[in-house]
């Protein structure tokens, strides 16, 4: 469900093992609680970007042959360039990719709608 609602256009360094681990944190989420963890992930990688003061330049194929990008880095980063957002064209940035810290902290900060004694109530009323 993560992967549903972080979308498939998203940038993510999120690894194959790490989604089970997500799914086990949001425990008792519903869908909607999952749509808007994921949206705040996105929102602190792009939140990145005005703060940060290091980009490198990462080449990138898309349907016109590769082509080269601005993206956030480290100032350790070997191939770092000390930069601002507005020194670089919005055409040439490349997002930042949402990461699992992105995804930890938007689940540290939103909750289930729902708790689990409102899911026993309603499973018991259902019965």
């Amino acid at each position: 469900m993560f992967k549903t609602h972080l979308g498939f256009n998203n940038y993510h360094s999120i690894r194959d093992h790490e989604w089970m681990q997500l799914a086990q944190k949001a425990e008792n989420y519903s869908g909607t609680d999952i749509d808007v963890v994921c949206r705040e992930a996105l929102v602190q990688s792009i939140r990145r970007l005005h703060s940060a003061i290091h980009f490198k330049r990462v080449q990138i194929p898309n349907a016109y042959g590769p082509q080269r990008f601005w993206l956030v880095c480290s100032p350790l980063d070997p191939d770092a360039q000390e930069l601002t957002l507005n020194e670089i064209k919005s055409k040439e940035l490349c997002e930042p990719p949402v990461t699992m810290k992105n995804m930890l902290t938007a689940l540290a900060t939103h909750k289930p709608i729902v708790d689990k004694a409102e899911i026993v109530a309603y499973t018991m009323f259902t019965r």
